[in-house]
């Protein structure tokens, strides 16, 4: 007899979850069964209509933002030097001519690099720079415009296409002229990723070559000579973190946390430097390196021990970065970010983030610590910056959760024992 109970009971919860769980999927098989129907493609030719529209809609929008750019001002860092400057397919030229005769030509230069100047001709400047082309055609216009005065000046910069791709927001082919650089490009795709690279970026160039570009140093210090200017054709390729390389996990301030590269004899100080950790909300003195050996966790603190030069980092390394704020998370009304408050406590903080005391068990409330890694339990738990307050569940939330699970049980019982399956006393 114990043994039917227990089955009874075993088949009466599953059938409960089953029925919590499968409901939907059930109604539709018994409409399904019992009204026999055509099968309706009309549902499938919309969404494609749609994805083809929303496609054509981006598409246009991409081209108009393009044309825009390509009828504003270019921005440029210094004025175009006519010595290294070279002149190419689609740069756009004013031909100035006073005296006897006056007049302005605009000469583009054509895709085959050529300059069709009036009653000169065609001239060749492919692979020329600024200085060499405007030497070359007054040569050769001078003879034909006898007592006048002529100068060529360049108007309108080039534009072509430069692919960025890899770990970048955006990945795509974007539109740049000859002053931008490998920076540009790369704000132009929307940033780098959380698991860029950023110090070994590549220009791979047409011709085959390949220059390496370190990101995190030109932000950190502002160190141009690696930024070149780009070309026609270039890819700008953004690489992922390496998995097999030595990683450090940066914690407690959320703008900077996550999982970082390290480079070779990397210290902590030139660590958090090129990633840029340092803001109004950190405060050097509170930063704190744990290292698991093989028997404990060793803790540093590099600069309140004045050794933030001297500590190399290794693979598996935690580096804390306590900030002005606390995180509030779990069973509270508005989980989320609130800025520190000297002597608040885990209940401090639930009741700003809205904690409900019915739902939330504020006597198991959890604090983990930022700065140690170890966990403090109840709501007289001290707060400090960098920490993370959890609200769990309380006992009658997870009741309710249970609530019609258990009453299906119990009514499978009553059934079962009226219909004699469970016997009386």
């Amino acid at each position: 007899m114990k043994k039917t109970i227990c089955i009874i009971l075993f088949m009466s919860f599953i059938s409960c979850l089953r029925a919590q769980v499968f409901d939907d999927e059930r109604e539709w098989q018994r409409q399904s069964e019992t009204t026999p129907r055509a099968i309706d493609f009309s549902k499938m030719f919309e969404d494609e209509k749609a994805k083809k529209e929303e496609f054509n809609d981006l598409k246009l929008k991409q081209e108009t933002e393009l044309r825009q750019k390509m009828l504003q001002a270019t921005a440029l860092e210094k004025a175009v030097d006519p010595q290294s400057y070279v002149v190419g397919p689609g740069d756009i030229f004013t031909l100035n001519i006073w005296g006897a005769l006056e007049m302005q030509l605009p000469i583009p230069v054509s895709p085959e690099g050529v300059l069709s100047v009036p009653s000169v001709g065609e001239i060749d400047i492919r692979k020329m720079t600024l200085a060499d082309v405007k030497k070359r055609v007054y040569d050769k216009a001078k003879p034909h415009y006898q007592n006048c005065e002529i100068s060529l000046i360049l108007t309108t910069l080039r534009s072509f296409r430069v692919h960025v791709v890899g770990e970048v927001e955006y990945p795509g082919t974007y539109l740049a002229n000859p002053t931008e650089r490998i920076s540009d490009l790369i704000g132009e795709a929307g940033g780098v990723t959380d698991w860029a690279n950023k110090v070994a970026i590549e220009l791979r160039k047409v011709t085959g070559d390949t220059l390496l570009f370190n990101f995190a140093e030109f932000e950190s210090d502002g160190e141009i000579d690696g930024n070149v200017l780009v070309s026609g054709g270039d890819v700008v390729f953004v690489p992922p973190i390496s998995l097999t390389s030595d990683k450090v996990y940066v914690d407690g301030d959320f703008k900077v946390g996550g999982l970082y590269q390290v480079l070779d004899n990397e210290t902590v100080h030139a660590f958090l430097s090129r990633i840029r950790a340092f803001n109004k909300n950190a405060n050097p003195m509170d930063v704190v390196v744990l290292r698991k050996t093989d028997k404990t966790i060793k803790t540093f603190k590099p600069y309140l021990e004045q050794n933030a030069d001297i500590i190399i980092l290794k693979n598996g390394d935690r580096v804390v970065i306590p900030s002005a704020y606390v995180y509030v998370k779990g069973s509270v009304q508005f989980p989320g970010t609130y800025p520190y408050v000297a002597s608040f406590t885990a209940k401090d903080y639930a009741g700003m983030a809205g904690g409900n005391y019915y739902s939330g068990n504020i006597k198991k409330v959890k604090v983990y610590q930022a700065k140690t890694g170890k966990t403090r339990r109840g709501p007289d738990a001290l707060v400090e910056p960098g920490d993370v307050v959890d609200m769990p569940k309380a006992w009658n939330e997870e009741l309710r959760n249970w609530g019609p699970v258990l009453s299906a049980i119990a009514s499978s019982v009553i059934a079962a024992k009226a219909i004699g399956l469970i016997g009386g006393e």
